[in-house]
């Protein structure tokens, strides 16, 4: 509300400041003027601030008119006139949609004719007849007081309100450029002078300014045009005034008629040719802006098709390349069928029209696409035995109602050229929205040669395990322990082997080798070396000898591949091996100290490669207390990627760090090395001497007559450890020999059983314990044999305690020295 009363307020001042001016212009009395700015500013008003503005328009009129009026009653119906025709005039340009800029030819001629000329008819009849009825002006005067009224009026709205709705344009969207500004400057300056001149030119040649305005609206459109009109209005008003040039001597009505007519026809003119030029600055924009939006739209459409094309072609090419990717998985498809025997078909049911891929024909003995293909034709190959089991399975399927997959089936058939094979089927029926069978498709792979492979790893698989040692014997004075990995479950058997002999002088013999290759031939050649070592060992003392005559074996045989191997003999008494290496990795020795070294020999090629007689020769190397030889082929440390010798590092490293039994460090090994990702088969063997405690060792041994060499090294080592007499110590031996030569014949007989000898030291006394769990048989002849006596005869003592449990003979004897630590 306080900004509506301050808007009317600053109105109304405008209002009455250039009322006081105007009426210095007064022709008629002194309240009818030539020219009336403050009805422009009142349309101005109306225009911009509204309707609710009417009352301080209304009260500056009245101030304005009561002191040049005859009563107050015509101040006011002056008042009323002046409030009410710029409020109709504000009223008709809204109606007709007029633009404040007055940029189109239809607001200059709406400003010229609605508001200028029509409206302001009803001030100039309401002042004029306010002013007779008072009696202010003479009848004869009225028609020259009207005249000027709506002259004074019109030019207000016409020539001022144009100029301060001009003013709202010089907001410059872009600076103006200083050349502009001196043009606009010198162009008023001109207009000044020539406007001035012809107005006191006697001459009427006031038409002469027009150029000048034209110029103005051209260049500068609204914003010059209408200040330059108020210009030339008011300098020619102002001669009217004063009777200048062409208004001097002349009568009231004419100058009205030609200053009416001179300041109309440069407003109209200026407005009307600002707007056109407006209109056609507009238009050019427009046709610009359009311009550009068409080049934009053109050149977005010219992307778009650009991009079109691109995706076309990229289409065009993308499907030429899968048509291409196709053929060549097509025939990629076809090769694989082909490389792994495998055909595919397609059975149509309710047209009996079978499909047949190119290998199915071939897997057939046909050539592809030899003859057409129906399910008559296509069992008909099949053998008789496997016939009717596939037409059943086929008859059964076709019974059902839903998609299903039929199992996996082998079945034989015979070619034309009379050779069988075996095949293996799958196949799939796809059932349609009617529950009724369509189709069915399926492959057949030919896996006749897997199936004879499958049958030769069998029998190798056989052949290898009965040829392995099926358990670790014991032994006297060394613990042994072995394991065998193959590589995979599926894969073929390998030539990997090891073995252990009890040769007859007491002493132990073992052997570790690989033969190259996989399969029934490598595991046939493992056994042939395994069985004549085991007889080479027996005849020969030397390993290098036992590894020279397998050379000469391999050379003799046909066929056989080339293999490595490590064999060495141990000695329970000396606690000592000699090996001979025919290219096989070296043994790895363990010490109880956490030291590992591998036992180097001279290098020898392996068997079934070209060598000489002598090129396998003996190393012997002592076993430390406590110490581990560890055997082992190539499997346990080659792995794809890592050399042999990194193999052996690790493996020397990872050794040193497993402690305990020999099982334990099998198993460890086997473990950290993840044998089960091994591309080849694994066997590994260890070995350690049997650890004899300060004045005590306990045996355990088969009863069986093969192990009484190797306890009597055993028990010699023994001996010498604790530092007995040769005599005490031959006593001592024969004695303990006889008893578990009793304890193995007469308990057990042909049964398997087991034998435990304890030795024992103390106080300069040898205590000797031979137990059995067997049930002894009544010797012969009555009262004892000759093992008995013997026994007697060389210990102090001889105890026998025979029981359910089994019998126990306990003997003594003291040494002659007393025994020395």
């Amino acid at each position: 509300m306080l900004m509506t009363v301050l808007e009317a307020v600053l109105v109304a001042a405008a209002y009455y400041l250039s009322a006081r001016l105007a009426l210095r212009l007064a022709l008629i009395e002194k309240n009818v003027t030539p020219l009336w700015p403050p009805t422009g500013i009142a349309v101005v008003g109306f225009l911009l601030l509204g309707r609710r503005i009417w009352p301080g328009i209304a009260l500056a009129a009245f101030l304005v008119n009561v002191p040049i009026t005859p009563t107050p009653w015509v101040a006011l119906a002056t008042a009323a006139g002046n409030t009410l025709a710029p409020f109709v005039a504000a009223e008709l340009l809204r109606l007709v949609g007029f633009r404040r800029e007055i940029d189109r030819l239809r607001d200059a001629i709406a400003i010229v004719l609605l508001a200028s000329l029509l409206a302001m008819l009803i001030s100039a009849t309401i002042g004029a007849a306010a002013l007779r009825l008072s009696h202010g002006i003479r009848s004869d005067d009225f028609a020259a007081a009207w005249a000027v009224w709506w002259t004074g009026d019109a030019m207000g709205v016409l020539v001022v309100a144009p100029f301060l709705l001009s003013l709202l344009l010089f907001r410059p969207r872009v600076p103006t450029s200083w050349a502009r500004r001196v043009e606009a400057v010198a162009l008023f300056v001109a207009l000044t002078a020539l406007t001035l001149a012809v107005a006191r030119n006697h001459h009427p040649i006031l038409f002469v300014v027009l150029p000048l305005l034209g110029w103005a609206a051209w260049r500068f459109q609204q914003r010059g045009a209408a200040p330059a009109a108020l210009l030339v209005a008011g300098i020619v008003t102002w001669a009217a005034d004063h009777d200048w040039g062409p208004f001097a001597h002349t009568t009231l009505f004419a100058k009205m008629l030609t200053l009416q007519a001179f300041n109309a026809t440069v407003a109209f003119a200026s407005f009307v040719f600002a707007a056109l030029v407006m209109e056609r600055i507009r238009a050019r924009e427009a046709l610009e802006t359009a311009a550009a939006e068409l080049e934009e739209r053109v050149r977005r459409r010219t992307a778009e098709l650009s991009t079109a094309n691109r995706w076309l072609t990229r289409e065009i090419t993308d499907r030429r390349d899968a048509e291409h990717r196709l053929h060549l998985r097509e025939r990629q498809l076809a090769e694989a069928q082909q490389l792994a025997h495998i055909g595919s078909w397609d059975w149509l049911i309710d047209d009996d029209r079978v499909t047949w891929s190119d290998e199915m024909y071939r897997i057939y003995g046909h050539e592809p696409q030899q003859f057409p293909v129906t399910f008559e034709r296509a069992v008909e190959q099949v053998l008789p035995e496997d016939q009717g089991r596939i037409q059943g399975n086929v008859a059964e399927a076709l019974r059902s109602t839903a998609d299903r997959a039929l199992p996996a089936t082998e079945f034989r058939i015979r070619r034309p050229d009379g050779r069988e094979r075996v095949l293996l089927a799958k196949s799939k029926l796809l059932v349609g929205r009617d529950g009724r069978p369509q189709r069915m498709v399926g492959t057949v792979q030919d896996v006749t040669e897997d199936k004879q492979a499958e049958r030769e790893h069998r029998i190798a698989v056989t052949l290898q395990r009965s040829l392995l040692p099926e358990r670790v014997p014991e032994i006297p004075g060394v613990l042994l322990a072995a394991r065998y990995v193959p590589a995979t479950a599926d894969a073929e058997v390998g030539g990997d082997w090891y073995d252990v002999v009890p040769l007859p002088d007491g002493r132990v013999g073992v052997g570790i080798g690989d033969v190259a290759g996989h399969g029934l031939r490598a595991a046939s050649a493992m056994g042939q070396l395994r069985m004549a070592l085991r007889a080479y060992a027996v005849e020969e003392s030397s390993p290098a000898a036992v590894v020279g005559r397998l050379r000469q074996l391999v050379a003799l045989l046909a066929h056989t591949e080339m293999a490595t191997l490590l064999y060495l003999v141990f000695d329970p008494e000396t606690v000592s091996v000699t090996f001979a290496n025919a290219g096989h990795p070296p043994p790895l020795l363990i010490g109880d100290d956490g030291s590992a070294a591998f036992l180097e020999s001279v290098p020898a090629p392996p068997l079934g490669t070209v060598a000489h007689a002598d090129a396998y020769v003996d190393a012997t190397s002592p076993l430390p207390p406590g110490g581990t030889l560890l055997l082992f082929t190539d499997g346990l440390i080659e792995r794809r990627g890592v050399s042999l010798r990194r193999g052996m590092a690790r493996l020397k490293r990872h050794a040193v760090q497993a402690r305990g039994d020999l099982d334990g460090l099998c198993d460890h090994l086997l473990a950290t090395f993840d044998a089960d990702e091994a591309s080849d088969d694994i066997a590994l063997l260890a070995l350690r001497p049997l650890p004899i405690a300060a004045g005590s060792v306990h045996v355990r041994v088969p009863a069986d007559p093969k192990a009484l060499a190797p306890l009597r090294r055993t028990i010699r080592r023994w001996l010498r450890e604790i530092h007995a007499e040769a005599q005490d110590g031959y006593e001592i031996l024969v004695a303990c020999g006889e008893a578990c030569a009793n304890a193995i014949q007469h308990p057990y007989g042909a049964t398997e059983g087991i034998l435990d000898v304890l030795l024992a030291r103390a106080d300069g006394e040898v205590e000797v314990v031979v137990s059995d769990s067997g049930t002894w048989r009544r010797a012969s002849p009555p009262g004892g044999g000759h093992g008995l006596l013997l026994m007697r005869a060389f210990m102090d003592s001889v105890e026998v305690d025979t029981g359910v449990a089994g019998t126990v003979v306990r003997m003594r004897k003291r040494l002659a020295d007393g025994g020395s630590a």
